[in-house]
């Protein structure tokens, strides 16, 4: 706020007191105090200015001198002003009606929203930058009232969200911040919201260790709680960028090169696939009968990002991106599972297991470390063709193949649907099981799972009285049974708390390093 705004002449460089502060804001509760406001919001103006315009000081209003003034500076700052904006610019059915002199209050709500915007861009502690996102979530309404310091605030938000040096608590507030202001707000500022998340998300997607996926996981789950907000716009977003993914992978399998191949085969593309089936599972899936409405405008978007994914998957089939066509196996399974969409996984899977590294190539014995395949889309050239890489396949393999048969164990086909799987899987115990003892033991359990949870759902069939064209009828079949409670579902859920543990001590071995 400028000093000539203030409509008071106040000494040039006056150093503000806690005297000084406790005076205005008694002032400002008692009275509403246009005067003390003014003059509080000046003391501010300067402390958010502190480092930016430190050779500016003397020509300001007043001064700010040591951290105790500053910090009460903004605290009473925080605490009076949302009270005096209550009572001068009060909000009536979620709009702003500023009473009496419009333009003097709307400078003092321009001159407190610059402040604290100036404030957050400078702080570097995470227990302030929380404060301060907070706090501009509580005035979030006087934000929408001014379309500039809205683009700003967002503009803030996305920067604070995707900082390197974020912890988690400042990503989740600006994310509440971010859904705050985006609810009831108009279509650009919207856009601008849901654009930047997932843009910003994309930028900071690359896997360096097993830490850094669970910051992409936290910033994934914030953009899909984002893009609840507003059906029309998230369908429009999601449909350009599926629609660009698709464009690049059709280009990769047109020009069949190593430039073409990177374009796909890198971070940004795979957890862009994994951002878009969150955001469909999430809303198609787990909440469908939360937000029928928004269930129904996405769940057109499934089957083309089903078809991209097998795509990716199938586009280098060779030993060495096993671990990316586990990754999009993962997604197309997450997707199925939670959609109730049936996807064929099953074949994705049973490909590695009958490629050359396992049924024609001896594996080379090794003395590396496994190989943790949650962080990488490619085998490293020392762990290629080498026995400690292809026990990680196969444990990641036979997780999958449990999952996927869990899935399927309540449906009233299961016993047929299931023969194909379970022919292959024998064939290839039979073939290769001297070579993985301990593989070819955990597949013989998993197929006498399959094989008692086939026998279930017999069971349950031989009590039904309708027939097969009764399609209703059939999709309520079990329905009351959870896929976890079969035995082949009891079988995967005590894989999938292995592979948690797994991944436990992993991020405690990279956090001793």
């Amino acid at each position: 706020m400028e000093a000539d705004e203030s409509g008071d002449d106040v000494a040039s460089g006056a150093e503000v007191t806690v005297k000084m502060l406790n005076q205005w804001e008694r002032e400002i509760k008692k009275d509403h105090s246009i005067k003390a406001l003014k003059k509080l919001l000046l003391a501010f103006y300067a402390a958010s200015h502190m480092d930016s315009e430190r050779n500016e000081q003397s020509d300001a209003p007043y001064r700010i001198q040591g951290m105790s003034i500053f910090n009460k500076t903004v605290s009473t700052t925080i605490r009076a002003a949302p009270h005096a904006f209550a009572h001068h610019a009060p909000v009536v059915n979620g709009k702003v009606q500023v009473k009496g002199k419009v333009r003097v209050v709307q400078a003092l709500l321009k001159s407190y929203m610059a402040s604290l915007l100036e404030l957050l861009r400078q702080m570097s502690d995470a227990a302030m930058i929380q404060y301060l996102i907070k706090e501009c979530e509580r005035v979030v309404v006087y934000f929408r009232s001014f379309a500039r310091y809205t683009r700003e605030l967002v503009k803030e938000l996305l920067r604070q969200f995707g900082s390197a040096s974020a912890d988690d608590g400042v990503r989740i507030s600006s994310l509440l911040a971010l859904r705050q202001l985006a609810v009831g707000a108009t279509g650009d500022v919207v856009d601008m919201a849901l654009k930047g998340m997932y843009l910003t998300y994309v930028r900071h997607s690359s896997v360096k260790n097993m830490a850094s996926l669970t910051t992409i996981q936290l910033m994934r789950n914030c953009g899909v709680e984002l893009y609840g907000c507003d059906g029309g716009a998230s369908y429009q977003h999601a449909f350009v960028y599926i629609r660009q993914l698709a464009i690049h992978l059709r280009n990769s399998m047109q020009l069949r090169s190593k430039e073409s191949f990177r374009a796909i085969y890198n971070w940004q593309f795979v957890n862009s696939l994994a951002f878009w089936t969150e955001v469909l599972a999430t809303y198609c899936g787990d909440r469908a009968d939360d937000q029928p409405d928004l269930c129904a405008t996405l769940e057109s978007l499934v089957y083309p990002l089903v078809q991209i994914i097998m795509g990716v998957a199938r586009l280098v089939p060779t030993a060495k991106y096993f671990p990316l066509r586990i990754h999009c196996i993962g997604l197309l399974l997450r997707l199925s599972s939670a959609t109730g969409i049936y996807v064929p996984v099953l074949p994705l899977a049973i490909e590695i297991l009958e490629s050359p590294e396992f049924l024609g190539r001896r594996p080379v014995k090794s003395t590396l470390k496994p190989l943790p395949l949650d962080a990488h889309l490619k085998a490293p050239k020392e762990y290629e063709h080498t026995r400690v890489y292809l026990e990680s396949v196969l444990e990641s393999v036979f997780g999958i193949l449990a999952d996927t048969v869990a899935a399927q164990s309540v449906r009233i086909a299961f016993p047929e649907w299931v023969v194909p799987a379970t022919l292959q899987l024998r064939r290839w115990r039979k073939r290769v099981g001297k070579s993985w003892t301990r593989f070819s033991k955990q597949l013989q359990g998993l197929l006498e799972k399959i094989d008692q949870s086939a026998r279930l759902v017999q069971q349950n069939r031989t009590k039904l009285d309708f027939s097969p064209s009764n399609l209703t009828a059939a999709n309520q079949f079990m329905s009351t049974t959870e896929p976890n409670s079969t035995p082949v579902g009891t079988y995967a859920a005590s894989l999938r708390k292995v592979r948690a543990q797994q991944r436990a001590l992993l991020l405690e071995a990279e956090a001793a390093e």
